[in-house]
This record gives C-alpha cells, structure tokens and sequence, in this order.
C-alpha cells in the first residue's frame, strides 16, 4: 500500500513537470497576413485556326487562306517573331473518305502584348473567314517578381497586425519565431481560356455569334498569405 501512494505522488509530479516544460518557449502571438495586386497582363496567347471550306461549291485553299493571315498580320503591325505554328492536319468532309474531301487546317499561336494589339489583329484578321480565334491564356512576363513582392507585403501586413494587438493589451512584441507562407494564385490567370471568337464567314453560315467582347478580359488578380509567429516579451 505504501509503495502504492509513493508511486502516485511521483506520477503526479512527472506529470506537472511534463506540463511546466510544455509550457516553455510558447509565449508567442501567431497572426496571417494577406496582399492583392491586380496586374494588367502583357502576355496574350491567342490561337488562330485556318481550315479549308467550300463556297460556291469550290474550295478555298489552305494556301489561300494562309497567304490572307498573313497579310492581315502585316496590316495589323505584329511582328512575325510573335507567330508561330502550334499545329496542323486535315478534317473529312460527310461525304467520304477520300483525299478530295478532306478539309486541311493549320493553327498559328500568337503572342501579344496588349489588349489593344488584340483589338488590331481581331479587325485586320475578319475578312480572311478564319474557322475561329481563341484566346488561351494571359499572364505576365514577371509574375514570379510581383509574387515575391506579395509575399513581403503580406508578412508586413502580419507583423503590424500582431504588433497592434499585442499594444492593445499592454504587451510588446518580440522576435519572429516561424514564418510560414502559402503558394500565391490567380484566379482570374485563365479567364480567357473560355473566350472563343468565331470569324464573321463562320457565324453568318450558322455558328454562335461571340457572346462578349473578347478583348474585355480582366487584369490578372495575384494574392499572398502568410503565417507568422512573433514572441511576445
């Protein structure tokens, strides 16, 4: 019975001394800061499909076709360095198989730099009756810079956060303890992804007719977070 009583006591002042140290060092106030910046994007992606059809029963070339595009891009002042081929194949008319009916096409993939570039392509492109434009993607060439400049931002926005409420209880704030941060994004990165222009030839022979301007895309909205830790003396 004795050793039994021993047994607990010591139990029972390990357990409090688990706890003090538990305790040690945790002094500290954990806080998340956040950043947003809206960038305008200098990086728009644009694809343009040529595809042979038929008009008055004879079928316009590829060759036709592509000579306009071209054309029209000189027309619109872009550089060719912009252009580049993102690919090519042929489509079968509903009548056979056979090489005479087959469609040929070609896509260019196009790199502007703004959206007033994109209005310029979009009026000298119309009259070529390309089979359709669809903007892929928009960005900007230094994202990874305004990311890192989010992120200071954010971790200021937390320590001044921290700083405040601990003044406000009479305390100070010390050192940084942990800084932990999550990955920027931006949802609004791949908004033009969904746009899709149809040439004018095309809706008039019976497709949809673009519901919204497709140079009125957003800017690209970045965000910051971060979690930090400051002791509190």
């Amino acid at each position: 019975m004795k050793s039994t009583v021993l047994f607990s006591v010591f139990f029972f002042l390990t357990t409090i001394t688990f706890a003090q140290e538990g305790f040690k060092g945790e002094h500290f106030i954990e806080v998340s800061g956040t950043a947003r910046q809206e960038v305008e994007p200098n990086e728009i992606y644009v694809n343009v499909q040529l595809r042979e059809f038929e008009e008055n029963r004879e079928k316009v070339s590829l060759e036709k076709l592509d000579k306009e595009f071209w054309d029209a891009i000189k027309n619109a002042g872009i550089d060719r360095k912009k252009v580049t081929i993102a690919n090519v194949g042929s489509q079968f008319g509903k009548l056979g198989r056979k090489d005479k009916d087959a469609f040929r096409e070609k896509t260019y993939q196009l790199i502007l730099s703004s959206g007033a570039e994109l209005e310029k392509l979009l009026e000298k492109v119309e009259p070529v009756k390309v089979n359709q434009i669809t903007l892929t993607k928009i960005t900007h060439t230094e994202l990874e810079k305004y990311r890192l400049e989010l992120k200071v931002k954010a971790l200021q926005a937390a320590k001044a956060k921290a700083d405040a409420l601990l003044k406000s209880i009479g305390s100070e704030m010390g050192k940084t303890l942990m800084v932990r941060e999550f990955e920027n994004y931006y949802p609004m990165d791949n908004m033009a992804a969904n746009v899709m222009v149809r040439s004018k030839a095309n809706y008039e022979a019976g497709g949809d007719v673009p519901a919204e301007d497709p140079t009125a895309f957003r800017k690209i909205t970045l965000q910051a977070q971060v979690t930090a830790q400051f002791e509190i003396k």
